[in-house]
C-alpha cells in the first residue's frame, strides 16, 4: 500500500470518527429545546431579586456565561427560570436570573447541563486514529 493510500485510509477513519462523535455544540449559544437528563443538579443555597448561589461541590467543569435552569422538583421538574452563570470560585457560583416563569425559592433545583467535549478530547478519535496509523503499517508492508 502506498503512502498516500494510506493516509487516505487514515483521514476517513479519523473522519468516521468525528461523525460518531456527533456534532459539538454549546448549549448556552444557541439555547437548548430540552434540558438534557444528564444535566447536574445542584440545591440552590440563597436567592434575591436577580440572583442565586449554589455549592459546587465536585463541579469544576462549570465556567462564567453558561446557562443553567431551574427547575420544581414537586411539579415534576417543571421549569422555573433560565439563569446564566456570573462567577465562581472554589466552592460556589452565583447566578443571574435571565427569565423566570414563577419566582425563584431555596425549594427550586438548579440543573446544569454539562459542556461538550471538544473532539481531539474524545477517546474514541484518538483510538481510531491508533487503530488507522497500526492498520496502515502493517498493509504497507
Amino acid at each position: 500500500m502506498t503512502p498516500l493510500r494510506s493516509a487516505c485510509v487514515l483521514a476517513s477513519l479519523l473522519l468516521a470518527a468525528c461523525r460518531a462523535q456527533g456534532p459539538v455544540s454549546d448549549p448556552g449559544a444557541s439555547g437548548l429545546s430540552r434540558i438534557p437528563r444528564n444535566a447536574a443538579r445542584f440545591e440552590i443555597e440563597f436567592v434575591d431579586d436577580s440572583t442565586a448561589v449554589i455549592q459546587l461541590e465536585e463541579a469544576g467543569w462549570v465556567r462564567r456565561g453558561q446557562v443553567a435552569y431551574a427547575v420544581d422538583p414537586q411539579r415534576r421538574d417543571a421549569l422555573v427560570a433560565r439563569l446564566t452563570v456570573l462567577s465562581r470560585d472554589s466552592t460556589s457560583a452565583r447566578l443571574l436570573i435571565a427569565s423566570q416563569v414563577t419566582r425563584v425559592t431555596t425549594e427550586h433545583f438548579l440543573l446544569l447541563p454539562k459542556p461538550a467535549t471538544p473532539w481531539w478530547r474524545s477517546r474514541s478519535v484518538w483510538t481510531s486514529l491508533l487503530s488507522g496509523l497500526a492498520a496502515g503499517a502493517l498493509l504497507s508492508r
